[in-house]
């Protein structure tokens, strides 16, 4: 009997769900359909903007601008082919043009494809009236970088790109996406992970015609950090003005902390055109450029150091007790080493000088005298002590190594063993010796301040937070070594004789050391070091121009310049 009833229940049951199925398909099922075709979910990015990049006083070195994008939703968009035309001269394409670059660069129905970026605002606006008759079709805000002072500090700051594949496989589980923008130089590529924004989204429930009938859900996007760098633009903008039409580098730094003031490198570019659509061609030109004006010459540039070498040369030969304060060198204008006769630049000759002299007078024929006391491996070593042949460490990449030459590398990389005259062309800063500015800017503030070797930094705080201080070492060479030198590189500024007279500033003391070294049939590289006060530095410099004469003329003059701003402006 029981049995019985709950048979009957449950025929019951089964009989009213085949009837409410009934009625959901074939009595409403058309409704159902229609309503499921024309409400549908759509998932729309936003970007994160990127943090901004500030001089030391808050000046904006770069920032974000709005921007706006043509896209399709490919699950929605069905033109004909009247309206793909309309569109396509809005866009400046034809039509067959846009339906096959829509085709080939669906990645899913469901993901938005950018067929036109960073269009002006007043086609934006056309666009948006067009796109009520294109489902489908939308105008898509983000947020864009951009670099108020264009060219201005652009090896600094960097510039962005496009991500690539192999870019995208590698940082893909830290959130990069295609089409993102990643670093490519400067700052923006060496704190490109904290710069980077967060891309948030909003989740929409659309109708046919792409219309959107409410938000579901939205994230909110969140912005990278803002950095503030340790550049002055003041300095910046001067140095920058000095350096126009040149080829070079020149960088001021706080001897105490490594602090970097400013870092100038010509030629230069507008990073603008690498996130600007609107400029495709100026890339291809950037590029083509005989002058190579994307290589930052102040840390990736290898050059022959010449002249200011010879404080290296100074340091070894003082500090391995080959030579004293009080020795003296003859000079009669050429040195002969068996029957091969290596010059001075003067060609009657300093005469009889001490080691102090021979800084004063940038004198050849000394050196070469002084260089074979300390030898091969002496001025090897010395030159690593200060920081040659490795990365200084700046917070920039691309950064090169240069080359300090052993009777080792030699035999390794010419087949070759290391004669004499090598050693004498070594101590002049010439032969396979090849540095880079920062690191004659390096040595040359070791020698100031007597011995500290600092890191060089461009970040002082990422968000909130402080960068970690300077890392300083202390150099195993003698203070009264470096006492000698810097008296030299007093002279050189101070006496009416001295090579880098042309750098004295008004009520400024100044040390200095200039360098003209020979780089083929081009003509010279051009350099002078030095910092001030000159028995207490605060700041160094250095001034390198690519095959721009000799170091006591416009490298000098520059440098004079280079501190009256410092002075001008309060550093000094």
């Amino acid at each position: 009997m029981i049995i019985s009833f709950i048979r009957k229940i449950i025929i019951a049951l089964f009989s009213v769900l085949i009837v409410y199925l009934f009625y959901m398909q074939c009595v409403r099922g058309e409704y159902y359909q229609d309503l499921a075709k024309m409400n549908r979910i759509r998932l729309l990015p936003l970007s994160g903007p990127r943090g901004n990049i500030y001089d030391r006083d808050g000046n904006l070195l770069a920032g974000n601008r709005l921007a706006f994008d043509c896209v399709v939703m490919p699950q929605e968009f069905y033109p004909d082919h009247k309206a793909l035309e309309e569109l396509g001269r809005l866009l400046n394409k034809s039509a067959s043009v846009l339906k096959d670059e829509i085709r080939e660069n669906t990645i899913a129905p469901f993901v938005p494809m950018v067929i036109k970026d960073d269009v002006a605002k007043e086609l934006a606006i056309a666009i948006s009236e067009k796109s009520l008759d294109l489902p489908g079709l939308l105008i898509q805000t983000r947020s864009v970088r951009y670099y108020p002072h264009k060219n201005m500090g652009s090896h600094v700051i960097g510039y962005l790109g496009k991500i690539n594949e192999d870019e995208l496989y590698a940082l893909s589980d830290y959130g990069y996406k295609a089409m993102d923008h990643v670093g490519r130089g400067g700052l923006e590529s060496f704190y490109d992970s904290y710069l980077k924004g967060e891309e948030g989204g909003i989740q929409a429930e659309v109708d046919s015609r792409g219309r959107e009938l409410r938000q579901l859900g939205i994230k909110e996007p969140e912005k990278g950090k803002d950095i503030t760098t340790t550049i002055d633009l003041e300095l910046e903008a001067h140095i920058d003005s000095l350096m126009e039409g040149e080829r070079g580098a020149a960088i001021v730094m706080s001897s105490e902390t490594g602090e970097i003031l400013a870092l100038v490198s010509k030629p230069d570019f507008d990073p603008n055109i690498f996130v600007s659509a609107l400029k495709p061609d100026s890339i291809k030109i950037l590029l083509g450029r005989s002058d190579y004006p994307m290589i930052d010459r102040a840390i990736s540039g290898a050059y022959p150091p010449g002249s200011v070498f010879k404080l290296v040369t100074s340091s070894a030969a003082l500090d391995m007790k080959r030579m004293s304060l009080h020795d003296q060198l003859n000079c009669p204008g050429f040195y002969m080493l068996g029957k091969w006769r290596f010059n001075c630049w003067k060609d009657d000759g300093h005469g009889t000088e001490t080691i102090i002299d021979g800084i004063k007078n940038s004198c050849n024929v000394f050196f070469y005298q002084v260089g074979r006391k300390a030898g091969v491996d002496g001025l090897a070593a010395y030159a690593v002590k200060y920081g040659m042949g490795r990365n200084s460490g700046i917070d920039l990449p691309y950064e090169s190594a240069g080359t300090v030459p052993t009777r080792a590398w030699k035999l390794y990389r010419m087949r070759q063993s290391w004669f004499e005259g090598d050693t004498v062309n070594y101590a002049i800063g010439q032969g396979y010796l090849l540095v880079t500015p920062i690191q004659i800017l390096r040595m040359t503030n070791a020698v100031g301040t007597e011995g500290i070797l600092v890191k060089p930094f461009l970040v002082r705080k990422i968000g909130g937070l402080e960068v970690k201080g300077a890392e300083r070492r202390r150099l195993d060479i003698s203070k009264e070594t470096f006492r000698t030198i810097k008296e030299g590189m007093k002279r050189a500024v101070d006496d009416p004789s001295g090579t880098a007279k042309a750098a004295r500033a008004k009520g400024l003391s100044v040390a200095g050391k200039t360098g003209t070294a020979e780089a083929g049939p081009k003509g010279t590289h051009a350099w002078f070091t030095g910092f001030s006060p000159a028995d207490k530095p605060q700041f160094s410099l250095v001034v390198f121009l690519e095959y721009g004469g000799k170091g006591g003329d416009k490298p000098a003059k520059m440098a004079s310049s280079i501190f009256a701003k410092l002075k001008e402006l309060g550093y000094l």
